[in-house]
């Protein structure tokens, strides 16, 4: 995520909780603005999150894009309603998926440069990836047959089930 309108940042503090798993930033502004940013990878829920939070007359404006790079095999990134993904095939087939989720009082606009967020007083991410790899040295291929549309499908699911149990549920169950 890029912010926007930065200010010259107070108290920063950056962390890694090995016991917990999570990594994060907290800081003020110069306007006493307090911010927090979480990020985790659960197994459990099968998604990398992140959790970005901001107290006081201060909100998050946040743009968000995911870029496959060069040589992948990808697709065009597409973005709608918040979310973002591309498919792909080298060796494997792969797809990735990202879904931002905004408050109420938030503006999320999704256009074809990416998912922008104003106002916001909090705003979390779910990054899901998958591809057709087997991982079962003993089966006849390590590839499963399975079209990138079948692989996206399933990290939409994933996204969408750690969507609805909510950040707080994921981070305690990671």
């Amino acid at each position: 995520a890029q912010t926007s309108d930065a200010v010259d940042a107070q108290g920063y503090v950056r962390y890694l909780d090995i016991e917990e798993g999570i990594a994060g930033v907290e800081f003020k502004n110069a306007n006493g603005s307090k911010f927090v940013r979480k990020y985790l990878s659960s197994a459990p829920d099968q998604v990398i999150a992140a959790q970005y939070k901001a107290e006081g007359e201060d909100k998050l404006n946040l743009n968000f894009t995911i870029e496959p790079g060069d040589g992948l095999g990808a697709s065009a990134v597409k973005y709608e309603d918040g979310m973002a993904y591309f498919t792909g095939k080298m060796t494997v087939k792969y797809a990735c998926r990202l879904h931002v989720v905004a408050d109420d009082s938030a503006t999320v606009t999704t256009s074809a440069k990416g998912i922008s967020v104003s106002n916001a007083t909090e705003v979390t991410f779910y990054l899901k990836g998958a591809t057709n790899f087997n991982g079962d040295v003993n089966a006849s291929s390590y590839f499963v047959s399975e079209s990138e549309d079948k692989i996206n499908e399933r990290t939409k699911e994933a996204i969408d089930a750690a969507v609805a149990k909510g950040y707080e549920a994921v981070e305690k169950d990671h």
